[in-house]
């Protein structure tokens, strides 16, 4: 990729960056009430006065636009505020839960293809077997049960009824009893993840596995495993890895749902949180984040896209 696309596409990914934070600001001020309101709901001593004085000392009775451009300033100087809801600066709190939320999706994933790659691969190559209808079955299970009901059922069994594993996800620190705790809820985004996958591989197999250079390489000799893994599969690989990284940002959203229901101490959890409380430094930087590692995903899907295709390039485009 060249150095004027690069430092194109970090434009883009800027202004990207600075039309959602000016949307998510927006959106968050036209919702119902306000700090202050919350603060007043919860202290039967406070005033109209006391909460007309908040409201100018923190800006609040001043229009959208301006609290924003406000905010935008003080960002750009690396003052980002603190969180209403933990009386912490908005990055103390982030970062730990980006770090478990990271830890959350990166084991999923890693799971999700270790398994993707094997099953997708076999379902391919006997195609309309018993192996590939058993697969697909399994795949149409995963892909139909949402990730809310599938964690669920699965505390239900391992937790509820046999006892071998928490029900909770929180990570008090212990490395024996995080691991157990991340297993629910693991399973639950592998599970989903792992059906979509398999079923993208199988179809960019089978279409791989009926090109020309295929059967010119089985009417050569080549070996059925050779033919598979160093031919068909490297033709089959690159889309299913861009689909793979564009869609990081359905995997926040699952993992949103997954937090949910286990109580995981993680990113989505924690933007939910801030949204419904009106903290709005902290749900506008954890939208920031998202944005920036989603793009960031999508950079790096043009990337290993040329560097696993040869025949793809970038020079000279704009």
């Amino acid at each position: 990729m060249s150095g004027s696309l690069a430092l194109n596409r970090l434009l883009q990914a800027l202004l990207t960056l600075l039309c959602v934070s000016f949307l998510v600001y927006m959106l968050i001020g036209l919702m119902p009430g306000d700090p202050v309101d919350l603060m007043a709901a919860g202290n039967p001593r406070f005033s109209p006065e006391d909460a007309a004085r908040l409201r100018a000392l923190y800006g609040l009775d001043q229009p959208l636009p301006l609290r924003y451009g406000r905010w935008l300033g003080n960002a750009l100087q690396g003052d980002l505020g603190y969180s209403r809801l933990y009386n912490l600066p908005v990055l103390s709190v982030l970062w730990p839960r980006f770090w478990n939320t990271g830890l959350l999706l990166g084991v999923s994933l890693l799971l999700t293809i270790m398994f993707a790659l094997p099953l997708g691969v076999q379902s391919a190559r006997g195609a309309g077997g018993w192996a590939d209808r058993a697969i697909n079955l399994f795949c149409l299970a995963g892909i139909s049960l949402p990730h809310f009901w599938l964690g669920i059922l699965l505390m239900s069994l391992f937790a509820v009824t046999l006892g071998w594993l928490p029900a909770g996800a929180s990570l008090e620190g212990d490395f024996s009893e995080d691991m157990r705790a991340l297993v629910l809820p693991v399973a639950t985004m592998t599970v989903g993840g792992l059906a979509v996958y398999v079923r993208h591989l199988r179809a960019a197999m089978v279409d791989a596995l009926r090109a020309d250079h295929i059967r010119t390489a089985r009417a050569k000799g080549c070996s059925p495993r050779r033919t598979v893994w160093n031919h068909a599969f490297k033709n089959a690989l690159p889309p299913v890895l861009t689909i793979l990284m564009l869609d990081l940002g359905t995997l926040f959203s699952g993992a949103l749902t997954v937090e949910t229901v286990f109580g995981f101490p993680g990113m989505g959890k924690l933007m939910f949180d801030a949204v419904m409380g009106n903290d709005y430094n902290l749900a506008l930087c954890g939208f920031m984040i998202l944005t920036f590692f989603v793009l960031l995903a999508n950079f790096l899907a043009d990337f290993l896209y040329a560097a696993l295709d040869p025949r793809v390039s970038y020079a000279g485009k704009r």
